[in-house]
């Protein structure tokens, strides 16, 4: 297995492994009985966990997840010389490998694009679409969804969107106006997110559709009350009422604690379905294919399909129902829906729809919950001391996936996730031993406070000009866990202690500013140091920790006279104007440094960078010099005037006898 401690593929294995296992263990052909001992490593360092499994000598490989990862480790995946299970979902994917050994173990994202197709198209009559993407890895779904439209007649009207600074706004306008019958959004979370709630203030109320609706990234950017009825893809549910998918519901449920998604049913099938074929002996890929059709949780498998690689074309259309949760409103075996009594009609379509479909009963076979209240809090765990996740309203119908030992507390799938509700305020219907007896999570520690936490991280430039306006650009950060509302940054610099200070409008959690502050700086040149201030009149509280930080950033600088000329000047022999006043005042001959006319320089000893010298600290009048000697020039720095009679410092930073020789200035004004 290639995925992380936690993940769902890794789970689904190990569940896999166990049911195999508990009946008996692997047969060989030769009838040898293998006891399956599944192998995880993380896909963090791919070199090591393909280097671990050829050594292990293992018999499949499941993972890795994403398309990148199989791409950019085809090789290596192949070195093993075992058969490789993926759910990564790109089109292209399986064109890369040419051993015959990779498989996908779940629907392809084609094959479930086309089944989200054929649902808008049929079910729900969809007659316009608008389509919004919002970054470019999402093309290739775009134009597949697109052409799977194309079958029924339909063609999209992609929105344009600015996808490095994208307006949702404008983009909410034009939807708003032009009122399709449904709006598709291809691209991440975070952006489908924003893109959904500007739509949706707009007054659109159309069909809204996108991919990931249903994973926890997306539901957790989107307010509850704007979940219900999105619509969303996907390859397997656990929400599913067929005989296999409750029995792998409970089994996962019970060993893991936690709802299984479907990355978890399509490794679980993978191990069997592999396992399966070991037991025929033979060539792997035929032994496959003579498996065929195999029952998975996911349904109907086929390994020999026409495709190479493909066991699966199982996809199931999801809409999120009144609490989040993802129903299935459709299923696609082989692309063909199949009405299942169990799955919730769609709402409200714009015609009737081209398959009846069958609405689920009042009361649901096996053990179930009846709200009788007007509302009850939905928790983390099984008591009061646990957090609230949400509530349920009079009315509700719930199936209990588990309870606590006295039946007290029981389990119900609230928007994607476990939710716990108390058994005795609320009406249970069924049989009760139905439901697994489920361990309550560990008791919560109270949660850190969400307060926001100013803090400042960096000023720029190093180096200041006295007697004109400067602009010093000042890294903040919120790192605080709530947002900041209106605060002041600022700070008294020197020398002339003047006060330079901006108001901004707030920070939220997590994200970085920069503040341009422009003091005015007046007095004599030299190395500077001033705490900048964020925060500065105590707007935002932000706990005891975060006030104490609020001056903990100095600014060190330097503040000098305003410079006319700087540069670095390399030559093997030849001379400089280094004021630009065509007046020479260097030369170098690949033995002497020398001032011309009537330039002079010095050396300065209690200096050791160019960066640290200042005008007040340049002599006025420096002793005219010629330095014969080399070993008397490398890296050391110098006072000098020029041939025009402007102060500047320099220094010497390679120099070779009877060759070349480089060196850093500065001329003031």
């Amino acid at each position: 297995m290639i995925d992380y401690p936690s993940g769902s593929m890794l789970a689904g294995a190990r569940l896999a492994a166990d049911h195999i296992n508990d009946a008996g263990g692997l047969v060989g052909a030769d009838g040898t009985i293998f006891q399956l001992t599944v192998v995880d490593t993380p896909p963090d360092n791919m070199e090591i966990a393909t280097a671990n499994m050829k050594q292990a000598s293992v018999f499949a490989v499941i993972g890795p997840e994403t398309d990148d990862l199989i791409a950019q480790h085809m090789s290596r995946l192949q070195a093993i010389q075992v058969p490789v299970f993926t759910p990564a979902t790109s089109d292209t994917l399986l064109l890369s490998d040419h051993t015959g050994r990779l498989y996908r173990s779940r629907a392809a994202e084609h094959a479930q694009i086309g089944g989200l197709a054929e649902y808008l198209a049929t079910s729900l009559a969809i007659q316009t679409i608008h389509t919004i993407q919002l970054d470019a890895a999402s093309t290739t779904s775009l134009i597949s969804f697109a052409n799977a439209l194309a079958a029924y007649g339909l063609r999209p009207s992609n929105l344009p969107v600015d996808q490095s600074r994208p307006n949702f706004q404008r983009v909410a306008e034009t939807v708003a106006a032009s009122a399709p019958d449904a709006v598709a959004i291809f691209g991440p979370a975070h952006l489908a997110a924003q893109a959904l709630l500007q739509i949706r203030d707009s007054g659109y109320a159309g069909e809204l559709v996108y991919s990931r609706a249903h994973e926890t990234d997306f539901a957790t950017r989107v307010p509850a009350h704007l979940l219900p009825g999105i619509i969303s893809m996907s390859t397997w549910s656990h929400t599913l009422d067929d005989a296999a998918s409750r029995e792998f519901t409970r089994a996962y449920a019970r060993a893991f604690g936690r709802l299984p998604e479907a990355l978890a049913a399509a490794s679980y099938d993978a191990l069997r379905l592999m396992a399966e074929a070991t037991a025929r002996g033979g060539a792997v890929s035929d032994a496959l294919a003579a498996t065929s059709p195999f029952a998975g949780v996911q349904g109907a498998l086929s390994p020999a399909a026409p495709l190479p690689g493909e066991i699966s074309s199982n996809v199931v259309v999801l809409r999120l129902n009144e609490y989040g949760s993802a129903n299935v409103v459709a299923r696609y075996p082989d692309a063909i829906d199949i009405v299942d009594p169990t799955r919730e009609p769609a709402l409200e379509p714009t015609s009737a729809p081209a398959t009846a479909t069958q609405a689920p009963s009042a009361t649901p076979s096996g053990y179930n919950l009846r709200i009788t209240r007007d509302f009850l809090n939905v928790r983390s765990g099984p008591g009061t001391e646990y957090d609230i996740i949400g509530q349920v309203i009079e009315g509700t119908l719930a199936r209990i996936l588990g309870a606590n030992v006295d039946h007290s507390w029981v389990v119900i799938d609230f928007r994607g996730q476990w939710g716990w509700v108390a058994a005795y305020l609320a009406d249970t219907i069924g049989d009760r031993n139905l439901a697994p007896i489920i361990q309550p999570p560990a008791t919560p520690t109270p949660p850190p406070p969400q307060e926001p936490d100013l803090v400042v991280l960096s000023a720029q430039p190093l180096r200041l000009n006295i007697g004109q306006s400067n602009v010093v650009n000042v890294t903040l950060l919120n790192q605080g866990l709530g947002s900041a509302g209106r605060f002041a940054v600022a700070g008294t610099f020197a020398p002339g202690s003047q006060f330079a200070g901006v108001n901004l409008a707030g920070l939220d959690a997590g994200q970085q500013a920069t503040a341009q502050l422009h003091p005015n700086l007046s007095g004599p040149s030299g190395p500077q140091s001033v705490v900048i201030v964020i925060d500065l009149n105590q707007e935002v509280y932000e706990g005891a920790a975060g006030e104490a930080n609020n001056q903990n950033f100095v600014y060190n600088y330097v503040a000098d006279r305003p410079v006319l000329s700087s540069g670095t000047w390399t030559t093997s022999a030849g001379s400089i104007d280094l004021d630009g006043d065509a007046n020479p005042d260097l030369s170098w001959t690949g033995n002497d440094l020398a001032a011309l006319g009537s330039a002079a320089f010095a050396a300065m000893g209690q200096f050791s960078a160019l960066s640290q010298t200042h005008f007040d600290v340049i002599s006025a009048a420096p002793a005219n010099a010629t330095i014969a000697n080399a070993d008397q020039l490398a890296n050391r720095i110098f006072t000098l005037m020029t041939a025009d009679g402007h102060r500047g410092a320099m220094q010497v930073t390679s120099v070779s006898r009877n060759g070349p020789i480089t060196i850093d200035y500065r001329i003031y004004r």
